[in-house]
């Protein structure tokens, strides 16, 4: 019980620890791109140029109408992108930091708030090409605003629960790291972020049973102006209850071993 409330303690402490983890995620940003012109619109250029090549290849390959098919790809990529990355950086979080975790006290799982935060504005850099997107193909005001932050508040209750279990296990065990790597691979080409889902029954069955599915659901919808997925929603929302329950549990009986680990 002790250990269980040091656990709840630490992910408390370390969400209102927010200069911190604010400022951490920033200098990711600014390190990875100093010296650069464009800086981190860097990411903002190579989105425009693999939306656009793709999207118009694409579009043609599957014999749907660009109308149809761009919008749906770009917020795809997009969100995808948010989601791996956010994944497979938070599993590797304390490794990365291990120079510090060795030397200072800091709740560990203010590393996971470090690389959400990050991965948040690494979204924002990608958001003018989905801005263009929505002008271009007319449904700009039917972008729902308040049903994004929903949706962007589940995925990321849910990524954190995740990236705090794998970034323990991956820092007791490397190799598991490549592991969720081909892991993420396989529901990139599960997930329909390249292609639209068909109308057939017992194929939408299927794809309910993968959890990247509502991930880009709760997002993707908002942003082409879809209404909103009520059952994604309660299945994140459901997720997260479960997940944090699990993680808590997890997290209380090895927070004092993880520093051994890196």
């Amino acid at each position: 019980m002790v250990e269980l409330r040091g656990s709840i303690g630490d992910v408390v402490g370390s969400l209102r620890m927010t200069r911190i983890w604010f400022a951490l995620g920033l200098n990711d940003i600014v390190a990875r791109y100093r010296g650069s012109v464009l800086g981190p619109f860097w990411i903002t250029l190579t989105t425009a140029v693999f939306v656009t090549g793709i999207g118009l290849l694409y579009a043609d390959l599957m014999h749907v109408s660009v109308e149809k098919y761009l919008p749906w790809m770009a917020t795809g990529v997009v969100v995808w992108g948010f989601i791996n990355q956010a994944t497979l950086e938070s599993a590797e979080s304390f490794m990365t930091a291990s120079h510090v975790l060795r030397q200072t006290a800091i709740p560990l799982p203010l590393f996971i708030c470090r690389v959400l935060w990050r991965n948040v504005l690494t979204f924002a850099h990608q958001a003018p090409v989905l801005l263009i997107v929505a002008v271009k193909f007319h449904y700009l005001f039917r972008i729902n605003l308040f049903e994004l932050v929903l949706g962007l508040a589940l995925n990321l209750a849910n990524i954190s629960w995740f990236g705090l279990c794998a970034a323990i296990v991956c820092a007791r065990y490397r190799d598991l790291q490549q592991v969720l790597a081909s892991i993420m691979q396989m529901l990139f080409f599960l997930s329909p972020v390249m292609w639209i889902p068909g109308e057939t029954a017992g194929y939408n069955k299927i794809l309910n049973l993968v959890p990247t599915v509502h991930m880009l659901n709760v997002m993707r919808g908002p942003l082409i102006g879809n209404e909103l997925h009520v059952f994604s929603v309660a299945y994140l929302a459901l997720a997260a209850v479960v997940g944090w329950t699990f993680t808590l549990l997890f997290f209380s009986t090895v927070r004092r071993r993880i520093v051994h680990y890196v």
